[in-house]
């Protein structure tokens, strides 16, 4: 039987399908001709087969996010204000990571889990519905998987355990977001754990944020000063092309005195520049503050702060004072997430049998926490209240800082509480605390300090030393204050009438 015989158009098509696996990325006019025959949706699996799905990715990202992505330095960094596109250009670097290595591991690191997954976890879910990747999604473990046998793991690095979590991993690429805002000591971080990490497979770490108000850390180091041989990159939401009408609100906002071009924050947030601002930190401790020993031959009496959460740290804080001291000593903390109510309350009864404590407060913001605290109440006996909370928080705090300034609230140098005091800011608008940043032993001491007496102090006199210059100065006081007085008392009865032994007050005409 004889062979039908195609006609010219079907004959070209049928080459073109055969040349299709063999495309290499270079190769855009056979791929540009045949998206032009089959249509978009033949487009992504096409590109898909041919290997070549960063085509699609570069297609959606603007220069300076690709100069960042295919920067071949294995140690690199980028500077970026809000809305600059960064988490989209890492979401699409951590895919094309992956697809390029198979079976390989890469891994995104926020400052928790939670930011983690509310920053790029949707976003990636996205970009597999739009390239058609067919990845599977692990929402409890936070780990997308890619048909090729890649994994892209979510993470936090919020404490130690966090931390711990990702030793003993080979990854391809560490990504590092809003790094200048971690909790934890970022060398560390770098040193012991990512830095082995990425020895296996010759890996990459980027790291990329927006400048914090202190201009100090590592980032920081790495960015402005230059350390550690890092390729740094920067760029705005100016540079980005899918902003135009954010820019413009911008540009409005300024004229209209809603943002101020000038201020430092503008000048971090906005324009990703370092410029340090004191203002913006919400609790102002200096070194005289801070306490290495407590003082001796004090009656010392104890309030517990509590703030508590689940997925968050639950705080907790416990102040000393006396009435011999007009300060207030935190001499306690600690934080520890997903503390269950048998958790918290153990802990409760472990700092009343070591303080003897006088008070107990603790965050009642939401019904569970005030069921949490009645909990509490009935099973130990304890003194518990719900923390006095206010509308004006960030009043509450300016008052605390007047007791920080006047040197009446101490910290021990070593406490995590001061490592939250030096990163904790407010946001732009002053009106609240910067939702990235920790606050749960600074809301544990808030609470705690609002319930303790340091402020009833009042200074005694003391006594002089006898035979000091001091005594004999206070007798002449005392001696001169007793004759003045006798001297200005009127004379109120006649002895030689009456006869001795009365006094003024006995005499009638008094």
């Amino acid at each position: 039987m004889a062979a039908r015989k195609l006609t010219r158009e079907q004959a070209d098509r049928k080459n073109s399908m055969r040349s299709l696996p063999q495309l290499s990325l270079t190769n855009r006019e056979i791929l540009e001709g045949v998206i032009g025959r089959f249509g978009v949706d033949r487009k992504s699996r096409i590109v898909r087969r041919a290997g070549g799905i960063s085509l699609n990715f570069k297609r959606h990202l603007f220069r300076q996010q690709l100069e960042f992505i295919n920067d071949p330095c294995k140690r690199k960094a980028a500077v970026c204000s809000r809305r600059a596109g960064k988490s989209f250009a890492v979401s699409r670097y951590l895919l094309q990571e992956a697809i390029d290595s198979p079976g390989s591991m890469c891994v995104y690191i926020a400052r928790t889990r939670e930011a983690a997954k509310r920053i790029l976890w949707n976003m990636l879910k996205d970009a597999d519905r739009q390239y058609r990747l067919n990845m599977k999604f692990n929402n409890a473990a936070l780990i997308a998987a890619l048909p090729n046998g890649s994994e892209i793991i979510f993470t936090g690095a919020n404490d130690s355990s966090d931390v711990d979590k990702l030793r003993g991993s080979a990854f391809t690429l560490a990504v590092l977001d809003e790094a200048a805002f971690f909790n934890i000591d970022l060398k560390e971080l770098v040193r012991e754990v990512l830095t082995p990490a990425l020895l296996d497979t010759d890996g990459t770490l980027a790291m990329i944020s927006t400048p914090n108000s202190q201009c100090a850390g590592l980032f920081y180091d790495i960015t402005e000063a230059g350390d550690y041989g890092y390729s740094t990159h920067r760029w705005t939401i100016r540079d980005n092309p899918y902003m135009k009408e954010a820019i413009t609100a911008i540009e409005r906002d300024i004229q209209s005195g809603i943002l101020n071009a000038s201020d430092p924050a503008y000048k971090r947030e906005y324009e990703g520049r370092w410029m340090k601002d004191d203002r913006s930190i919400v609790y102002s401790y200096t070194e005289q503050n801070v306490y290495d020993t407590l003082p001796e031959d004090c009656f010392w009496e104890y309030v517990l702060g509590i703030d508590l959460g689940y997925h968050d740290d639950t705080a907790f804080v416990v102040g000393g004072f006396s009435e011999d001291l007009e300060q207030l000593y935190i001499v306690d903390e600690f934080k520890q997430k997903n503390m269950l109510t048998s958790d918290v309350e153990e802990m409760i009864r472990h700092y009343q049998s070591k303080y003897d404590l006088s008070r107990i407060v603790m965050d009642t913001g939401g019904g569970a926490s005030k069921m949490v605290m009645e909990t509490f109440k009935e099973r130990t006996g304890l003194p518990i209240a719900a923390a006095r909370k206010s509308s004006d928080k960030v009043g509450l705090i300016r008052m605390l800082n007047s007791d920080l300034a006047k040197g009446n609230l101490m910290v021990k140098r070593s406490f995590d509480l001061l490592k939250e005091w030096d990163k904790l800011q407010y946001n732009m608008a002053g009106t609240g605390e910067d939702r990235r940043f920790d606050n749960h032993l600074s809301d544990a001491a808030l609470y705690m300090w609002m319930e303790s007496r340091h402020y009833l102090f009042e200074e005694g006199v003391s006594a002089p030393k006898a035979g000091s210059i001091e005594y004999y100065k206070q007798m002449e006081d005392k001696i001169e204050e007793r004759l003045m007085r006798e001297e200005e008392e009127p004379a109120g009865h006649d002895e030689s009438l009456w006869g001795a032994g009365y006094a003024n007050q006995d005499a009638f005409f008094n």
